[in-house]
């Protein structure tokens, strides 16, 4: 493998460029550097060496020294600092924001910011650059990382400064997909209406075909669902079923995320979806009928948590119908985990034979939003009243956790020692074992 020395002196390989995610570097650029001033080769060299030893700090000035001359080496400069330890990362952070800004060192620190893992680092070492079309390329190719990594609403961020240097309708669209990812769907619209105003009269039509997906979404995430399925009848026919079929079927969750079951069923009925056993199951879940829901969500693949949840309450109850647990499983979907969690607890008197796992579910639901004060009277109940059931091993890891969690090692360790001694056959127990090891470890 040729060494970074190497790579760098002369040329820097697309595949490199790729990773630090910045455009490939142009013949121009290229021949500025291999016709650089001996010392700027010089430094340049020192800055692979360096790192080749590990020399962090060492590398990251003489690479701030070449990108004061030459910013466009910024994905360079990245891809050879990317490796840096987290005790020196601080160091190459002082050296590549130190005054005055250099566009290059930001750029190359914003890079590095994405691929450490904090896109908000990155998006703070380059969102006080002075404003200018150069500027604007480096905020729009951070912003595209950006989202590539997963951080959408940093991405928003960078690409409503790019568009206000450079208003497009491209970066309109790209800021609009980031800020619904992001969950802001009242920043999406307005994004989407901006780049339908800005566009000429000839192009509007097929400008709203390609925004179908991110505008109905839109539609959907804010409730507005009749808006969202006349913008799909008035545009999605020339897309095709690839483009219709998931658009109508986020139509129809909508309806069933804000408790209107009957106009999901109605907008499934329009759709054509009534034949899909996924859809047909979960609203007949929603509306408590967990007879229909048990043969149709049978057949459901690719699982999320709450449908693992559903097809375990589904296998071991024989009650055929329970509103309040259609009711939980909405307010899930609907992101209000609080209330779930009481119909829960509601549902668990009326579905005797799963009262064990509503309550367990509720618990955990608690748990997950750090209210541990209301999941542990939930796991002793299980333990005390259902201590045969599969979920008592659970409860008693969870509850010694919530202890150690409040400062009560003592009681955690009598959750854990409980588990062991109590279900010597529990899958949990070697996850109660290295709990009480570790707070040993720290007694």
């Amino acid at each position: 493998m040729r060494s970074l020395r190497n790579v760098g002196r002369h040329v820097v390989p697309r595949a490199v460029i790729s990773v630090c995610l910045v455009p490939v570097m142009s013949a121009g650029l290229l021949a500025q550097t291999t016709g650089a001033p001996r010392a700027q080769s010089d430094v340049l060299d020192s800055a692979y060496v360096a790192a080749e030893s590990g020399a962090w700090e060492a590398s990251a000035r003489a690479w701030r020294h070449v990108l004061d001359q030459t910013p466009n080496l910024a994905g360079a400069a990245a891809y050879t600092l990317r490796a840096v330890s987290n005790d020196s990362r601080g160091v190459v952070r002082r050296l590549l924001l130190a005054p005055p800004a250099s566009i290059g060192g930001r750029r190359a620190l914003a890079q590095l910011e994405i691929s450490w893992g904090s896109p908000s680092l990155g998006w703070d070492a380059i969102r006080a650059l002075p404003a200018s079309d150069s500027v604007a390329d480096v905020w729009t190719d951070f912003a595209d990382a950006a989202s590539a990594a997963g951080s959408p609403a940093v991405a928003r961020d960078a690409y409503l400064a790019a568009l206000a240097v450079r208003p497009s309708g491209d970066l309109a669209a790209r800021a609009a997909e980031a800020a619904l990812a992001s969950g802001d769907a009242a920043m999406a619209l307005t994004l989407l209406d901006r780049v339908m105003a800005a566009a000429p009269p000839a192009d509007t039509a097929a400008l709203a075909v390609a925004l179908v997906p991110v505008h109905v979404r839109a539609l959907v995430r804010l409730g507005r669902m009749s808006e969202a399925e006349q913008y799909l009848r008035r545009y999605a026919g020339r897309g095709g079923e690839e483009l219709r079929t998931p658009l109508a079927r986020d139509i129809t969750w909508g309806y069933a995320r804000v408790g209107d079951i009957a106009g999901a069923r109605s907008a499934a009925t329009r759709f054509g979806l009534m034949n899909d056993s996924t859809i047909t199951g979960w609203l007949a879940l929603y509306a408590g009928d967990l007879k229909n829901a048990r043969g149709a969500l049978r057949r459901t693949s690719g699982l999320s948590g709450d449908a693992l949840t559903a097809l375990a309450l589904l296998a071991r109850t024989r009650t055929d119908s329970a509103p309040s647990v259609g009711e939980a499983f909405v307010l899930l979907a609907r992101g209000d985990t609080a209330m779930a969690a009481d119909r829960f607890v509601a549902a668990s008197s009326v579905v005797r034979d799963a009262a064990p796992l509503l309550l367990a579910t509720a618990a955990r639901l608690h748990a997950e939003q750090h209210h541990d004060e209301l999941a542990i009277p939930l796991w002793r109940k299980v333990i005390e009243q259902y201590a045969d059931a599969p979920e008592a091993p659970e409860a008693d890891l969870e509850w010694g956790r919530a202890l150690k969690r409040t400062a009560d090692p003592a009681g955690a360790v009598a959750r854990w020692e409980h588990l062991i001694l109590t279900y010597p056959e529990s899958a949990l127990v070697p996850l109660a074992r290295q709990e009480l090891d570790a707070v040993k470890a720290t007694a």
